[in-house]
């Protein structure tokens, strides 16, 4: 895959509103000038170049013809004019399959006189309705106007019924939507009126140029064309400035049906949809409009839905950003998978936006524009924060802020064997998880939403009489029941929580698989976890919830996915503590302690886990093996330790240990350490008396007297010799 062509360098941080991080510590807040000739998009987060207007005579087609490859008979959609023994492939003729005339040559000329008042100036495109002309308003200071035909040319019954439908395209008022200007009839060359859209002339590039190379501000492209990708990020939000107008004409009533990158044009001042010609109503099976390759399967049952339309959103963005397979010169159904396209591979959580957007079943897709372009914007923060390598915090609207960390001690409470002699292993507590993973918000249009929203933060053993209460009251209701099952799995009354949960039917609904997923972790039915939070992942996934549930699951099946989840969380926000201490143990697992070490060298000094994390560093540097360099690296860090830190001094000791052992094992005759180690001289002597200085400090702490007399034991066995 070529890279694209980016209006603006993508690779540089773009300036940002002022974010607020989910972490214990605000960042500061940053004030952003942009440049005159650049603006910001995807709310605020990719800075872009606009196109400037240019001449409109520009646009004109030098030798306007349809490629044979893209000639279809307008009624039956079989292929015509196509060269073989028996068709010389002419531009006009009668379709074979159904008898019907057809013409693929611009039937107006220029300098023809439409209506008395649009002065043609010739074709500038051909879509799926037919040719789009340039014309001059000659009523209003020969402004350029855009002039496109209506279907059925050459059917005079079908020509009415579309000139009846399209006249409440007048109603239409968007600032992302071309206006529509005047409607008109022409007679065609057999006298036959023909119908024409008059629509205001956007300049600027379409999406389609950026995605064959052309750069905002220069004329159109000519000759051989060379296919790139746009980089996902400004797909996205390119998109995510065009989803406002699809959500305005799916609440009138209407769908757009033709969403692909020709039908978007980039402009000085924004990004606007052009070329109304294929706007319906919902659910018109009538009249069906679309291209090939974008449209819904079940476009011919249904006719035309939101979710046909969010269908072409995701299609568009994948044409935007990977090479999809082409079937017979038209894009292929369905998408690469990760293993086969790279762009999949690199952003998961774009790929299952794509996925969600796409499915066969339009009942499992978005169900609204604005539903779709909340999860973009989840989407379009990670990708940038693993471009830029800075995070893009924000707040979920779906989900309750984390309510605490998990993890965060697994590798620094091995320390404790100091303490009272007892191993811990370092493993994840899952009841520990549970009660720190965010809670979904109640869906704001419940009725009882307000009540339902007080128990969120009411401990269970007081919101189970409300609860119950209102179960009996209403026991089928969704939100009801998820209020019961949380305060149940709250009381540890799990097999209540089960009950409710498997009696419940809310299909389509994200919130019973969260409940789900954390009700099987608790019980420990990890596959039931995992197939619940990918679940929550697929028709979420913007959300960082159930990217860090999911990685934990993973991380206990020792699944090497939960790394590339955990990084996904921790690098988009850095505010998710557990997220980068569960990295740095997949790390560390993994064989790459320095990696590790890095992850958690990341967590802000002005966090609470700030000396967690480098106790948990000097653990995983010393974790096996170590050299001059993983010993100075740990000291450096056992420096920084603040002296009320519960475990630096347990940290001293198994650090010092780590020394004396290297030290006994270097060869003989080796030459003396440079420098200094720990604030004393790097000599054996030395980190015996440190040795046996913190051991000795360390068993007046001891839980019990064993402890206590196992660490003197230990002190006296690594005390330097004395000679009497």
């Amino acid at each position: 895959m070529t890279e694209a062509f980016s209006p603006a360098d993508t690779t540089q941080p773009a300036p940002t509103a002022p974010v607020e991080s989910s972490g214990p510590a605000k960042r500061a807040e940053r004030t952003v000038t942009v440049p005159l000739s650049e603006r910001l998009i995807g709310g605020g987060l990719v800075r872009i170049q606009p196109a400037p207007a240019l001449d409109p005579s520009l646009a004109l087609m030098p030798d306007p013809q349809v490629p044979e490859n893209k000639r279809f008979c307008w009624k039956c959609h079989a292929p015509v004019g196509r060269k073989g023994p028996d068709d010389p492939g002419l531009p006009e003729g009668v379709c074979g399959n159904c008898g019907t005339p057809f013409s693929f040559l611009p039937q107006l000329k220029a300098g023809e006189v439409v209506a008395g008042q649009y002065v043609v100036r010739g074709p500038i495109a051909h879509g799926g309705l037919g040719w789009i002309y340039l014309a001059e308003d000659r009523n209003v200071d020969n402004r350029p106007v855009v002039l496109k035909g209506l279907l059925s040319r050459g059917d005079a019954s079908a020509q009415a019924i579309a000139r009846a439908e399209r006249q409440f395209l007048s109603e239409v008022s968007h600032p992302a939507i071309v206006e529509i200007l005047n409607f008109v009839e022409h007679p065609d060359l057999d006298g036959v009126p023909v119908g024409y859209i008059v629509m205001q002339y956007i300049g600027g590039v379409s999406l389609r140029d950026l995605l064959y190379g052309r750069k905002p501000g220069s004329p159109p492209l000519g000759g051989a064309l060379r296919r790139t990708s746009l980089p996902v990020e400004q797909a996205l939000a390119y998109l995510m400035e065009i989803m406002p107008a699809l959500g305005y004409l799916h609440s009138i009533g209407l769908a757009y049906n033709d969403l692909k990158p020709e039908n978007i044009m980039l402009t000085e001042g924004q990004l606007t949809l052009i070329d109304l010609g294929a706007v319906t109503s919902m659910h018109d099976t009538n009249r069906l409009y679309g291209t090939v390759g974008y449209q819904a399967p079940e476009l011919t049952l249904t006719g035309p839905t939101v979710q046909t339309d969010v269908f072409t959103v995701g299609r568009t963005l994948a044409v935007l950003t990977v090479d999809l397979p082409l079937d017979k010169g038209r894009y292929a159904e369905g998408l690469p998978s990760p293993q086969e396209e790279p762009v999949f591979a690199k952003y998961p959580s774009y790929y299952q936006l794509l996925l969600r957007a796409t499915h066969p079943n339009s009942r499992a897709r978005f169900q609204s524009a604005s539903e779709m372009s909340v999860q973009m914007s989840g989407v379009l923060r990670e990708v940038l924060a693993e471009r830029r390598g800075r995070p893009y915090p924000s707040s979920s609207t779906l989900f309750t802020a984390s309510r605490g960390e998990f993890g965060t001690d697994v590798l620094s409470r091995r320390l404790d064997v100091y303490a009272d002699g007892r191993d811990r292993r370092g493993e994840l507590r899952r009841d520990e998880v549970v009660q720190a993973l965010p809670l979904p918000l109640v869906d704001p249009a419940h009725p009882s939403a307000a009540l339902l929203a007080t128990l969120l933060h009411t401990k269970p053993e007081h919101a189970l009489e409300s609860v119950t209460g209102a179960l009996e009251s209403d026991p089928d209701d969704t939100e009801t029941v998820l209020a019961a099952v949380r305060v149940h799995m709250g009381l540890g009354q799990l097999d209540e929580a089960a009950r409710l949960l498997d009696n419940l039917y809310a299909p389509r609904n994200w919130r019973p698989s969260w409940y789900q997923g954390n009700l099987a972790l608790l019980q420990g039915d990890l596959e039931e976890a995992k197939k619940s939070f990918e679940e929550v992942w697929g028709m979420l996934p913007g959300e960082p919830a159930p990217k860090l549930a999911l990685a934990v699951v993973l991380e206990l099946l020792d699944d090497p996915a939960a790394k590339t989840l955990y990084r996904l969380c921790s690098t988009t926000d850095d505010g998710l503590i557990s997220a980068t201490f569960g990295l740095a143990r997949r790390l560390s697992a993994e064989g790459d302690p320095m990696g590790a070490v890095a992850a958690l060298d990341k967590v802000p000094s002005s966090s609470r886990h700030a000396a967690t994390a480098t106790v948990s560093a000097i653990v995983i540097l010393l974790k096996d093996e170590v050299d001059e360099d993983l010993l100075r690296a740990a000291a450096e860090r056992q420096q920084r330790l603040p002296k009320e830190e519960p475990r630096t001094l347990a940290a001293r000791a198994l650090l010092l240990g780590k020394a004396v052992d290297w030290m006994q094992g270097r060869p003989a005759h080796s030459p003396p350490l440079s420098g200094s180690f720990l604030g004393k001289p790097f000599t054996l002597h030395s980190l015996r008396r440190q040795s046996e200085f913190v051991l000795r400090a360390l068993a007046k702490r001891a839980a019990h007297r064993s402890q206590r007399y196992a660490l003197v034991d230990l002190a006296n066995i690594v005390r330097p010799r004395t000679v009497f």
